[in-house]
């Protein structure tokens, strides 16, 4: 009698605290999220048991995805750098030129002239990065955390210097008359601007061909640093989607190393065939959670970005801007490791640099974005729009605004091939020396100030500030909503 009524007891309990109830286990089955478990005694069939592998590896390969926006973002330059350009590590990418919608790259703006360089600190050892007077930027690693800044936020202060960049363990001698910076990943990625003065868009491209990479092995005879001047030649450098997602996260990790934050992520994709050390080879199954995943994966990575949660994004209440930078440049804070905030902006941009989010009157830049109109619908390309732009923007140097297409995160591709305009263009002005800043698919009455969009294709705008003033910083001035006319 007493062992009936602990089994009575017993079976109670089940029913009241564990998701499977008794009433399941006498059934043969439960109704999940993931539809109809079947059961064997309150354990699951075979069947089930594939089917519940399969949804834990496709819930983690989703995870993986956003997790790895950062690292596999970098890849595609890096890839798109040598295919596109032939231009290989330690070797510089010159856009020698304002850039154009032809350049496929992550917001990209053509109110700058930029270069690139990429090391690999794994195949070469210490590399040394010399950066001339002039040239204002950021080295990160794959993660794209900030290595160390180069210009007025760096150590150079802004007057040039040798860089020398370690790798993750080093702990070989490091010759005096360097900036160093230690890495913490194998391969790493210098990014260096020159603003255009008074137009002279020539000075600003001479300054970054100064830029010279070598390895510390060869510092007593440096050889010469190539300098590929890519001019108007076409780009692609936006991570694929799909299973390609995959094939560049599995080849830049097993060059990369293991960051002691993300084991657990390297643990999840192991059963999915992406595993340091050994060949990318999924079976039929794996290749199919993959595929499916990368759908997933890209959707929640654009909502994260386009529709970001987070209790920092908003930039003007009440607006519909939002700040570009949600993340502490080092990815972290006291109580866990920042992924939505690192995915909200590595999904749409590139690299990360405390000059990026530092409040410094009259020095650095501050972003903005917007990816809906007044009422809080989306931006599209087939309607018309107006961004009213008030007097006296608080922009020491220039202010620019930037139109983005949703998918590409690139500049909006139409005929015009122009995606912006910034305060260094002839602009159209209104009597009290604010501007109208027009967007669709056709040129306003009196045109002046208009960015062509695609009837079809949402897009997003950026709002830079180069060397804010204080009127920024206190909101003093504040930027309106774009509005839909018509």
């Amino acid at each position: 009698m007493q062992r009936r009524f602990l089994s009575a007891a017993v079976f109670a309990a089940l029913a009241t605290t564990t998701p499977v109830s008794a009433k399941d286990v006498l059934s043969g089955r439960v109704e999940t999220h993931i539809g109809r478990i079947e059961l064997q005694g309150g354990y699951p069939s075979a069947s089930s048991v594939k089917k519940i592998y399969d949804e834990m590896d496709f819930q983690r390969a989703s995870q993986a995805y956003i997790w790895a926006t950062p690292i596999v973002a970098l890849e595609a330059i890096r890839r798109a750098n040598k295919r596109d350009w032939g231009v290989d590590y330690n070797e510089v990418g010159l856009v020698d030129g304002y850039t154009t919608p032809a350049v496929i790259a992550l917001t990209g703006n053509n109110t700058t002239i930029y270069a690139a360089v990429f090391a690999d600190l794994q195949r070469d050892g210490p590399v040394v990065i010399d950066s001339p007077l002039g040239v204002y930027g950021v080295i990160d690693d794959f993660w794209q955390r900030p290595v160390v800044e180069v210009g007025p936020f760096g150590p150079d202060k802004g007057k040039g210097g040798k860089f020398l960049l370690l790798p993750p363990g080093y702990t070989g001698t490091v010759p005096d008359g360097y900036l160093t910076a230690q890495s913490k990943t194998n391969q790493v990625i210098f990014i260096g601007r020159a603003f255009v003065k008074d137009g002279d868009i020539k000075s600003a491209v001479n300054t970054l061909t100064g830029i010279k990479a070598y390895p510390l092995s060869k510092a007593g005879n440096p050889p010469e640093t190539r300098v590929v001047r890519a001019g108007e030649r076409p780009l692609n450098s936006v991570a694929p989607r799909g299973f390609e997602y995959w094939q560049f996260l599995a080849d830049v990790l097993d060059r990369e190393t293991v960051d002691e934050r993300d084991r657990f992520f390297h643990a999840m994709l192991k059963p999915l065939g992406i595993e340091k050390g050994k060949p990318f080879k999924p079976d039929a199954r794996q290749k199919k959670i993959l595929t499916d995943a990368a759908q997933v994966g890209f959707l929640m990575a654009q909502t994260i970005s386009m529709a970001p949660r987070l209790d920092n994004a908003s930039s003007y209440p009440g607006t519909h801007w939002e700040w570009v930078l949600t993340l502490d440049p080092t990815q972290e804070t006291a109580n866990y490791s920042q992924l939505d905030e690192r995915t909200d902006y590595t999904f749409e941009a590139i690299t990360v640099a405390e000059g990026m989010v530092k409040q410094i009157v009259g020095a650095g830049s501050q972003y903005m974005s917007a990816a809906r109109d007044k009422d809080g619908a989306w931006l599209q390309g087939e309607k018309n729009y107006t961004l009213h732009v008030p007097a006296n923007v608080p922009a020491k140097e220039f202010w620019a605004v930037t139109v983005y297409d949703v998918l590409t995160r690139s500049m909006v591709k139409t005929d015009t091939m122009t995606a912006g305009v910034s305060s260094q263009d002839k602009l159209k002005l209104n009597a009290d020396g604010s501007a109208d800043i027009h967007f669709g698919p056709k040129s306003p009455r009196g045109g002046g100030n208009w960015v062509k969009t695609i009837p079809g294709r949402g897009w997003f705008a950026y709002f830079r500030w180069y060397g804010p003033t204080e009127h920024f910083f206190d909101k003093s001035w504040t930027l309106p909503d774009i509005e839909r006319r018509g």
